[in-house]
């Protein structure tokens, strides 16, 4: 579980690189993950409540399919290489359903200038040859909601008037304020946004706005401005099960609001601990990956 975690944080391009020096036995292809229903309707459940009267809903949850590679196609990005290795062998990889529910083609209904932004972003995912191609997350840059829900486990944990999320990938967290009030003011802009909570019976509804508009959706390319608004809705069906929405709306990179869902599960084990996740801004390895991606002519003369 350990190595896996590591696996999703490693660079892609230069792990792409090492495609033709590793055996045929490293083609053998793996069984599908399991798809996941973001929808539901389920009978109310009556949970215990805090000593503030929130729902109790403490504990470590993951998405049942985790990875932010490709919204339209949910996976890690620590199995880019074994895709890649896949496809020279021909084996045909049967894509998951995508997070997006709405619009019903489960695209992001971008204008055409954000899509062509976006497309070649997405070209360049496994060979970049300039930094903007690089995600944010290969960067060590904390991920913002929703992605950082999609990516990995979390903690939920909550004291009067609060709701803290802890992720285990580059060592983000994140405390929701439910006493109401407006959010900060708009000139100042961050990574995460500004959230502010909520809750309506067993779901828990977060405003989060004021982003700074650098962060990513996933890793081919998604993007939004520092004007998106997001408003999630995480609700609880039993002690076990969440099903997360995220509707996103940013009039200045798409042509209307989209909304993205996912299946979420309580992490049963009580031995399962969160790990330090030593990933830094200013990682390094993002000069390599441009550079070893470059064509050769681009390389400086010796």
């Amino acid at each position: 579980m350990k190595m896996e975690r590591m696996g999703r944080s490693l660079g892609l391009p230069i792990a792409a690189l090492a495609l033709g020096s590793l055996p045929a036995a490293a083609q053998v292809p793996a069984s599908a993950a399991p798809a996941s229903s973001a929808a539901t309707t389920a009978a109310t459940w009556t949970p215990s409540r805090t000593p503030d009267g929130q729902p109790d809903v403490q504990g470590l949850w993951n998405s049942i399919i985790v990875g932010a590679f490709d919204l339209r196609d949910p996976r890690t990005g620590g199995g880019r290489l074994d895709e890649l290795l896949k496809e020279r062998a021909g084996v045909k990889r049967i894509p998951k359903p995508s997070r997006i529910v709405d619009p019903p083609n489960g695209d992001i209904p971008y204008q055409p200038w954000a899509s062509a932004k976006q497309k070649d972003i997405a070209a360049h995912v496994d060979d970049p040859t300039k930094p903007e191609h690089i995600d944010t997350q290969a960067r060590c840059i904390i991920n913002a909601p929703p992605r950082s829900i999609l990516f990995s486990i979390f903690q939920i944990i909550q004291t009067p008037g609060y709701v803290t999320l802890i992720h285990e990938m580059n060592h983000n967290f994140r405390v929701i304020p439910l006493e109401g009030g407006p959010h900060v003011g708009p000139a100042l802009q961050m990574w995460k946004g500004d959230s502010r909570g909520h809750w309506e019976g067993n779901t828990l509804v977060v405003d989060v706005t004021n982003y700074n508009g650098k962060e990513r959706l996933d890793m081919v390319g998604d993007f939004d401005s520092p004007a998106v608004h997001v408003v999630e809705r995480f609700k609880f069906v039993d002690a076990n099960t969440l099903d997360y929405e995220a509707t996103v709306e940013d009039p200045s990179v798409y042509t209307r609001p989209w909304k993205l869902a996912s299946r979420v599960r309580k992490i049963k084990d009580q031995n399962y601990e969160i790990w330090e996740d030593a990933c830094h801004e200013g990682e390094r390895s993002s000069q390599t990956m441009v550079l070893s991606s470059a064509p050769a002519s681009a390389a400086p003369a010796k």
